[in-house]
């Protein structure tokens, strides 16, 4: 009995196998059950689309480009930076009102005093005035910085409101502007020489001195008090190099 039920398994797997191979030699067709009409992914067209990841917020940056401009900089403060920035950038405004590139030629880099000089030939060569008044600015903010190549830059966002327009000499009327007052942001681009630091003095809060007669002078100033020699603020390694309505210009 025991032979019996081998030789029938044994022949039962044979047969399988045989069958297996029968299989092979058959020609198999593939059948696509899709729609025709049906339109195909395309994969390739999604990932082109895909939103690429999105860069840290503008402030994010600047705050790491200050911590590494500080640890090659150790005396340079952000608070005194933005003082002196906006009394320089107040400055600008007044001497684009007075229409005298001079009054901030201290401060500002010769490219800046060269911009500000032509637009007001091209102001009084067109028989007009600048008119800037009741300048209000808030607090500045630090936006942007850049402090790899040849300079470093510190671009910062003032906001506030003034009266500023051009007005024709002749007519009186408004050529370039508004006469009221308008509120205003405006981003100022400041800059020095790739390896400056902050002199010890000001980071410590002592006071300055005027080049000229030696008389001690605020930080930031741009006149000396006693001698009226001009002063380049705290320092003089952050110059205003120019002013746009947009940080990325």
């Amino acid at each position: 009995m025991l032979g019996d039920f081998w030789s029938e398994l044994l022949g039962s797997v044979g047969a399988l196998l045989n069958g297996l191979t029968r299989n092979t030699d058959r020609e198999f067709v593939f059948v696509d059950n899709t729609d025709a009409n049906m339109p195909m992914p395309d994969v390739a067209g999604e990932l082109a689309q895909a939103p690429a990841p999105s860069a840290p917020p503008m402030w994010v940056q600047a705050r790491a480009q200050l911590e590494t401009l500080q640890k090659a900089d150790p005396a340079f403060l952000e608070s005194t930076f933005l003082t002196q920035a906006a009394k320089t950038y107040a400055a600008a405004l007044g001497a684009e009102g007075s229409m005298n590139a001079d009054d901030v030629s201290a401060v500002v880099t010769p490219a800046f005093a060269t911009a500000l000089a032509a637009r007001i030939s091209g102001w009084r060569s067109s028989g007009c005035t600048r008119i800037v008044s009741d300048v209000s600015l808030d607090a500045p903010t630090t936006f942007k910085v850049a402090i790899g190549g040849a300079t470093q830059a510190i671009t910062v966002r003032f906001t506030g409101s003034a009266k500023r327009y051009t007005k024709d000499d002749m007519t009186n009327l408004v050529t370039e502007g508004s006469a009221q007052s308008q509120s205003f942001t405006e981003f100022a681009t400041f800059t020095r020489p790739a390896g400056s630091t902050t002199p010890q003095a000001a980071a410590n809060g002592a006071p300055l001195h005027c080049p000229s007669c030696g008389a001690p002078v605020e930080a930031g100033a741009l006149k000396c008090a006693y001698c009226g020699a001009s002063l380049s603020g705290t320092g003089g390694t952050w110059l205003l190099d120019h002013i746009s309505v947009s940080a990325y210009t």
